[in-house]
């Protein structure tokens, strides 16, 4: 059968940065793993959050397992994922499969656990006409910062899209992310249907995928993947706590979800593209039709809205859109006063 869950979590709780909104210089609060100020690692707190989300996912009950795993590039998103994926790997190689497979709290036998790299699904910067945001880091680092992660396998998945360093406006980042998404559901769906080609229907599995980003851009995979575009992009709809949970199933044939919405043509008059500088590698360059309740890959249904029964400290850094994080003004003069602006996406 075709991908039928997906998991979104967002990071733990991490280490800030500063920009100096004049200059666009970015400043890490304390020194980051990669040499990228807008990259921190995560703080002790987020490190035990990742903890109790691998306990969570790796528990007899949490049911499809993940099937396959996605993250953002940033540091802070692969530290989160680490427990889990390390804990979910070795479930797998201690499981006799070909008894268990299929089971409550059991792992697929066509899962691949190594981590895909997605810079589709990486952070969102404002956008900016006159300087450039920090790269994503690169897979070549990250794989020696998590090699229990990024293994051979990881190192042929090639990423559907780049995001451009020049920032986005909301709509656009709305848009990156639903064009990921579909790539990203495409592949699965893909390979799952090869998979199961000769298998007998008692060995076609439910699968699942998990996915790790940021605040705003999981908060675009909510209303990309059930096709819910609110009017006011500061709805707090979805929920991104860290380290949170959210759950949503794909919608069945006979879905009415999209009717009686407006046509494909009044959407397309009230999109706009991806941003100037993003970098297509596999994916499409013009976004999915996904509003008006659509959603992507057929849509989906959320389920869960960021789940923190499992976690200690309960629901905290919650985040939602406050309006444009742009940065389109002069540069200053070197000689005028900067001024530092926090972080915003906690």
């Amino acid at each position: 059968m075709p991908l039928d869950t997906i998991y979104l979590t967002r990071h733990g709780h991490r280490l800030s940065w500063t920009i100096d909104f004049r200059t666009g210089t970015y400043r890490a609060q304390f020194p980051t793993p990669t040499g990228n100020p807008a990259d921190p690692a995560l703080t002790s707190h987020g490190v035990n959050q990742s903890y109790e989300l691998a306990e969570h996912i790796a528990g007899p009950q949490f049911h499809p397992k993940p099937f396959r795993v996605y993250s953002s590039p940033f540091y802070r998103c692969l530290q989160t994922i680490q427990p889990s994926v390390e804990e979910l790997k070795r479930i797998s190689a201690e499981s006799d499969k070909k008894q268990i497979d299929g089971k409550i709290g059991s792992i697929d036998q066509h899962a691949e656990l190594d981590v895909r790299i997605e810079n589709g699904l990486g952070e969102w910067f404002g956008a900016t006409n006159f300087f450039d945001h920090p790269a994503h880091p690169t897979l070549e680092i990250m794989s020696t910062h998590f090699p229990t992660l990024l293994s051979d396998i990881s190192q042929l998945y090639k990423p559907l899209l780049i995001p451009s360093r020049r920032g986005e406006t909301i709509t656009q980042l709305h848009n990156r992310i639903a064009t990921a998404l579909e790539g990203i559901i495409a592949d699965i769906d893909a390979e799952v249907s090869a998979l199961e080609a000769d298998l007998p229907p008692d060995q076609i599995t439910s699968k699942s995928v998990l996915i790790c980003a940021h605040a705003a851009p999981l908060i675009a995979m909510g209303r990309a993947l059930t096709g819910h575009m609110p009017d006011d992009s500061a709805e707090e709809d979805f929920n991104v706590f860290t380290a949170g949970l959210s759950t949503f199933k794909r919608r069945g044939v006979s879905s009415t979800a999209s009717a009686g919405h407006s046509s494909d043509q009044e959407e397309n008059l009230n999109e706009e593209t991806l941003a100037e500088g993003t970098t297509f590698l596999r994916a499409s360059g013009s976004p999915p039709r996904w509003r008006n309740g659509r959603g992507v890959g057929g849509g989906w249904d959320c389920v869960a809205n960021g789940d923190c029964s499992f976690l200690s400290g309960g629901a905290e850094r919650g985040w939602h859109f406050d309006g444009e994080e742009s940065f389109n003004i002069t540069m200053a003069s070197p000689s005028e006063p900067s001024a530092n602006v926090g972080a915003t996406k906690l």
